[in-house]
């Protein structure tokens, strides 16, 4: 499918991996970005939603951040910051559109020289660009629903993750459409049995929050006081965790060895005999 032009080309001196760019991000000379991923193995779960939000929030404390999505065909993030553009909405979020099958490294490496937070929307994947993903984030973050439709395939994920090698710290599960208090005494159980934990903070099931990224703004940026509450409660809950990771150096794990990663593919399951 080829991709439909929604902005100028990036800079290639800059961040060479930007296929396009909305915005311009303010470079600061020396920095190196903490790396903050929205992931998972299901679509729906809000990842593009969290994404946006703590971009917002972000871009409210500097102009070197950049919202990277990595999936060419729905742009989802990509579209919702061209929309914020159009309606003036401040502050400003700059993203940027990557070809994941183009680099190993998801552009990251490159990117966040000169950046202070990259805040990255992946599609929904299950495979070894998930654990390469979490191998180059400082953080990696999994919304899912409070179902065991969502909860099953995040164990499942964070397990295989953590059995190659990933720092369960880096990994952290928060709740999205929580349609009522009550949910939780099944959802957070359920993880406690596989050893998991979920953010204490979470979102609800509103539609409020599908209506502001419609038009191009972030969760936190409800009129009513109490959405607002919530949802910036949740962004401080992830700033904090971003910010209580290792600074950013020129590490290792940017030098990726593809033998690196492979997730096992589940067992097969045996039929029985009628």
């Amino acid at each position: 499918m080829a991709i439909r032009p929604r902005s100028k080309p990036a800079s290639p001196g800059e961040w060479p991996a930007f296929q396009a760019l909305i915005g311009a991000p303010a470079a600061t000379p020396g920095a190196l970005a903490r790396v903050i991923a929205f992931a998972g193995q299901k679509g729906g779960t809000g990842k593009s939603l969290f994404a946006q939000g703590f971009a917002v929030e972000a871009a409210r404390q500097s102009a070197a951040v950049v919202l990277v999505d990595l999936d060419l065909h729905q742009q989802t993030s990509f579209e919702w910051a061209q929309a914020r553009r159009l309606n003036k909405y401040r502050p400003q979020v700059c993203a940027a559109l990557v070809d994941p099958a183009l680099h190993p490294d998801f552009g990251l490496g490159a990117a966040r020289r000169g950046l202070e937070t990259l805040v990255v929307d992946a599609p929904g994947w299950s495979d070894e660009r998930t654990l390469r993903l979490a191998t180059l984030a400082d953080l990696m973050i999994l919304p899912a629903t409070p179902s065991i439709a969502d909860l099953r395939p995040t164990i499942r994920l964070v397990q295989d993750l953590t059995a190659q090698g990933i720092a369960a710290t880096k990994l952290v599960i928060v709740f999205n459409q929580v349609r009522a208090e009550s949910e939780f005494a099944f959802a957070r159980p359920y993880l406690q049995e596989a050893g998991l934990a979920a953010l204490p903070e979470s979102l609800r099931a509103l539609v409020r929050y599908r209506s502001l990224q419609n038009v191009g703004r972030g969760v936190t940026e409800a009129d009513v006081a109490a959405i607002k509450k919530e949802a910036k409660a949740v962004m401080a809950a992830l700033a904090q965790l971003l910010g209580e990771t290792a600074a950013p150096q020129a590490e290792e794990r940017f030098k990726l060895a593809p033998e690196r990663f492979t997730l096992s593919a589940p067992e097969p399951t045996k039929r029985r005999r009628r």
